[in-house]
């Protein structure tokens, strides 16, 4: 009998390591994969990402590189928050044959960013989803706008995200085809994410919820599960420990923690407004993000539900999009609800004096109404996944499902849970947290129709193609054109700025250049010889002293001493960095 079992078991192993052999990337996967990379040089050609400058916070992160570049020792600016230590050696090895440069940096994200794209193409791969569906879930990763311009910075989000893919892409294939292999470099890439950001700790503990759904729930199982987990923490621990110990620890790090202590102490009604706030917003961006995907989907498991669950649906979505939208409408809110990358009429933050952006109030009226469409479509997939998950079902394809649905979940659960009690002020919850999930809402989205899609490609081919072409093309032109234009005008701004302190020999200190300027010109020394500075980072906002001043429009008590135009393609004209000089 034992024999027999051993035999069984040999048989079952030989079949899984075929299997897993065989599901190398095959023809379409190859076309589709060229395609893809096609579509990302030509945007990244389009935009132009060349210039030494940096943007956002990435002018804290570039001194990181540029220390262990220049000095071969690894320094954390005050500023930064997240771990970091993987990212700054991944931007170092680009930096390393020509020396410091923001454009190396840049290159660095791009490549992390296509990455990211062709990898969420191997996920939905892994669940069983057809080609076209896996290519349009990579094409809604590589044009959203926040991903792409972020791809084009030094920020840590794209980083984290290629890192985070790439982990749990290996650690699903691991736990479907029971490689040993695939486990221990999923698991080598979830350190590298933790490495970059804290919330990697999401990857392990994701994992140990499908692993006992996969193995079932008995003690060695948990073990085996969750052990993982306890390493994650192990690294993390460490980190911080080698941190401190070795005085590296910056004023920010871990900033959010007591953002977040903060907020809940402020009790519970404070923590159930922020919590249904953002995660109404959340659900509304990513809805909007996916929405193409959401629809294909949605209309496939419409045609199967009978005539009663249809009217259930469409009466329960109808009050969600009523409800919100009243709540929406009663608050005066409308997208973009929070910083920092989507603003008023393109991408940014735009962070120059007098530099707010024209607004499109109609167009956002019309995106937040479309986003509402999305998000009900959302919650309807999470109430499915957690049914899935529930389910009694014992079917072999239903226990597939079961502990795919569980990874992906848990990870989504686990990583949005701290987010949504940060709180909306300018040190809690940002857009650019939201695009780690984009991958993970599609798998979901689509491990939780019936079928798996066998009839979908119909309804691709035929009544639904126009209407996603349109969305692709409108979301990925406006993609294109305002990181064009976030680029542009940076790449004009800090030309201007040169010019002022090389030609016109004016010191930084008498220039109010943005935030970024006065990041890397005024705030990069270790701030803890000034304990002011530490504790409101006050070299980093204007004080209104400064001699000098870049706008995008004149400012009363300053004149025009110098222009410089650069082009914009939201809307197609020409606009001008303006060097103001203070009328004395």
């Amino acid at each position: 009998m034992k024999l027999l079992k051993s035999g069984n078991l040999q048989l079952m192993n030989k079949k899984l390591l075929s299997q897993f052999l065989k599901n190398e990337i095959k023809k379409p996967d190859t076309i589709n994969i060229i395609i893809l990379l096609a579509i990302w040089i030509a945007m990244v050609i389009l935009v132009n990402p060349i210039g030494d400058f940096p943007l956002n916070d990435d002018w804290a992160y570039g001194r990181s590189v540029q220390s262990v570049i220049e000095k071969g020792d690894f320094q954390i600016s005050d500023w930064t928050a997240t771990n970091l230590f993987s990212q700054v050696l991944w931007g170092a090895l680009f930096c390393w044959p020509f020396g410091f440069s923001f454009t190396a940096l840049r290159f660095s994200t791009l490549i992390l960013g296509l990455i990211g794209v062709v990898t969420t193409y191997g996920l939905l791969r892994e669940i069983n989803t057809s080609y076209k569906f896996s290519i349009l879930g990579a094409l809604l990763v590589a044009i959203n706008p926040i991903y792409f311009e972020l791809s084009n910075t030094f920020m840590n989000d794209v980083p984290f995200f290629a890192f985070t893919a790439v982990s749990l892409y290996f650690l699903l294939r691991g736990i479907k085809y029971e490689s040993k292999i695939a486990i221990t470099f999923g698991f080598l890439m979830a350190g590298v994410a933790i490495l970059s950001r804290q919330a990697g700790l999401a990857i392990p503990l994701a994992f140990g919820c499908a692993y006992i759904m996969k193995k079932g729930f008995v003690i060695s199982n948990f073990v085996k599960g969750f052990s993982p987990t306890l390493v994650g923490i192990a690294i993390q621990v460490g980190y911080q420990k080698w941190l401190q110990l070795t005085m590296r620890s910056p004023q920010s790090y871990g900033d959010q923690i007591n953002t977040l202590v903060k907020e809940v102490s402020l009790g519970l009604s404070n923590v159930f407004f922020n919590y249904s706030q953002i995660t109404l917003f959340s659900l509304i961006y990513l809805g909007l993000f996916i929405l193409p995907l959401l629809i294909l989907s949605a209309c496939q498991n419409f045609k199967t539900y009978s005539n009663r669950q249809k009217t259930l649906l469409l009466i329960a979505t109808s009050f969600f999009f009523v409800v919100a939208l009243n709540r929406l409408i009663s608050r005066n809110l409308i997208m973009p609800f929070v910083g920092n990358i989507l603003v008023d009429f393109g991408l940014g933050p735009v962070g120059l004096i007098n530099s707010y952006l024209p607004q499109a109030p109609r167009i956002w009226i019309a995106a937040t109404a479309i986003g509402l469409v999305g998000a009900a479509l959302l919650l309807q997939y999470l109430f499915l996944a957690i049914g899935q998950i529930l389910a009694r079902n014992s079917s072999p394809e239903t226990l597939e499902k079961k502990w795919g649905t569980t990874l992906i979940l848990s990870f989504v659960v686990i990583y949005f849970f701290p987010l949504g009690l940060l709180g909306l002020t300018w040190q809690g919850f940002y857009d650019r947290y939201l695009i780690a999930l984009l991958p993970f809402l599609m798998m979901m989205a689509l491990l939780c129709r019936p079928n798996n899609g066998k009839n979908l490609k119909n309804l691709i081919n035929s009544k639904l193609m126009p209407l996603i072409l349109i969305m692709l093309l409108i979301g990925g032109g406006f993609t294109i054109a305002a990181t064009h234009d976030y680029l542009s005008s940076n790449r004009v701004l800090w030309q201007a700025l040169n010019n002022l302190m090389q030609t016109s020999q004016i010191a930084p200190e008498r220039i109010n250049g943005g935030f970024e300027f006065r990041g890397w010109y005024l705030c990069n020394k270790k701030l803890r010889n000034s304990p002011d500075k530490s504790i409101n980072f006050s070299c980093l906002w204007e004080t209104g002293k400064e001699e000098y001043v870049m706008a995008f429009k004149p400012i009363d008590g300053y004149q025009e001493i110098k222009r410089y135009p650069f082009s914009s393609w939201m809307p197609f004209t020409q606009k001008n960095v303006l060097v103001l000089q203070k009328i004395k």
